[in-house]
């Protein structure tokens, strides 16, 4: 007998806002970019009171972009996407078996394999199935309820190991 796990997922701001931090602090690029800003936050308080004030003040811009700025854009940028998108407004519904990943919406369907899976990733509050680089479900931990074990054991069954990035995996 085949096992089923459904989900009625609807994705709020905060889901899609640790998606996109994620998804931006964990790339090369991202951790360049806070590596940048700590060295420009270590040169403002070295030059503090020794160099003038138009390079303080430059350095300090350097070094809030990737820990100030950045996280401000990307909720700005997360809440722009689920309230004006409308793919967003109406909950999608999940259906995770030993024979795939079927997602509804409205009269539209979606079937996936498991083999199509790029990558899994658990963060706190979140399980994301990656299909590609850049795209995948997000999946939010607090709307799975209690089916939430059974859902990691069919990833855990039909998922290489190797793509699998889950807590407390194998």
């Amino acid at each position: 007998m085949s096992k089923r796990v459904n989900f009625k997922i609807e994705l709020k701001v905060s889901d899609m806002y640790e998606f996109l931090l994620r998804h931006a602090y964990t790339s090369v690029a991202g951790l360049v970019g806070v590596g940048i800003s700590l060295v420009a936050l270590v040169f403002f308080f070295i030059g503090l009171g020794k160099s003038d004030a138009y390079q303080n003040i430059l350095l300090l811009l350097i070094a809030s972009l990737f820990t100030i700025v950045n996280p401000i854009q990307l909720r700005f940028k997360a809440r722009q996407q689920v309230c004006l998108n409308p793919m967003f407004k109406i909950p999608l519904d999940y259906e995770f078996s030993d024979n795939g990943i079927v997602v509804k919406q409205n009269d539209q369907q979606a079937e996936l394999s498991w083999d199509d899976t790029y990558k899994v990733v658990e963060t706190k509050n979140l399980v994301i199935i990656y299909f590609s680089k850049v795209t995948g479900y997000i999946l939010p931990k607090s709307q799975m309820g209690e089916q939430k074990a059974e859902f990691m054991e069919l990833i855990r069954n039909h998922v290489d190991a190797k793509k699998c990035k889950l807590k407390g995996s194998r």
